[in-house]
């Protein structure tokens, strides 16, 4: 073999090496690209039933604002106090966690900053 044809053959494996490198990569993005897509046009499964015992919302900073339960529905300030609550009845609290507005059995309620009944709806 002289130089020349030894060169031509080299030079003609490094091409073939060269396609098949590319036609390897174009398949890789080929197969890359479809991986979102199908993902895309898989529908969602949407349960028929969720069971838990405790829903909680929290806010940005994980601090909880509401919860559901089965002793009732809370809600909860931007400091994680409770400020009202509907179960049994409807209570409201204060900053101070005093409940200052009941509404159920009794009737209306309002106490004031120390918990002391200032108002109550009449008796029937």
């Amino acid at each position: 073999m002289t130089e020349a044809t030894v060169f031509e053959s080299r030079v003609s494996k490094l091409e073939q090496d060269n396609r098949r490198l590319k036609l390897a990569l174009g398949a890789l993005l080929l197969v890359l690209a479809a991986v979102p897509l199908v993902g895309a046009v898989i529908p969602e499964q949407i349960p028929h039933v969720i069971t838990a015992r405790q829903f909680r919302v929290i806010d940005a900073t994980d601090i909880v604002r509401a919860s559901m339960s089965n002793s009732g529905i809370t809600y909860y300030d931007r400091n994680g106090a409770r400020r009202s609550s509907v179960a049994d009845a409807i209570n409201y609290w204060d900053e101070n966690n005093t409940v200052r507005i009941l509404m159920g059995d009794p009737g209306i309620i309002y106490a004031d900053e120390n918990g002391n009944v200032v108002w109550r709806t009449p008796e029937r």
